[in-house]
């Protein structure tokens, strides 16, 4: 199990999140997306329901977007048509993906544990894959008391 590098990237209100401000605290669901590509809305759609399920256990999704720069209008509607309440970060210049997934895979997660190392890898998505990341994530998060 690898690492988890640490990266910074704007929110899109604008302010800068870093990762390792979460790394230790919670298990991190990272998913890079582009408006573009429709599994990964399918995606999302479950990631939102993981987060509202599972958020208050310690989960934390980021969904990080590779639209170009000049496509962060289309993200903000997207994200704003779909009510999306997961954490959206903007990765335009793909600094972050190419240093995670060089070929650029759509959608590709990642969950990263407690201990900062990165559990499990998936490209792509299908109708049914949530269930295994639920299941992937639960195992990751402290036991309900």
């Amino acid at each position: 199990e690898e690492n988890a590098g640490d990266f910074t990237l704007p929110s899109l209100s604008g302010e800068n999140i870093n990762l390792g401000s979460f790394l230790g605290e919670k298990v991190i669901l990272v998913s890079f997306f582009a408006t573009w590509c429709a599994p990964c809305i399918k995606e999302m759609k479950k990631l939102e329901v993981l987060q509202k399920e599972l958020g208050p256990r310690g989960l934390q999704v980021m969904s990080i977007s590779v639209d170009e720069a000049r496509d962060k209008a289309k993200v903000k509607a997207l994200i704003k048509r779909m009510r999306y309440t997961p954490l959206v970060l903007l990765d335009s210049d793909s600094k972050v993906i190419n240093s995670y997934n060089p070929r650029k895979d759509m959608p590709w997660t990642m969950i990263i544990g407690t201990d900062k190392k990165i559990h499990h890898k998936k490209k792509g998505f299908t109708e049914g894959d949530e269930v295994q990341l639920r299941q992937w994530v639960e195992a990751l998060l402290p036991k309900a008391s």
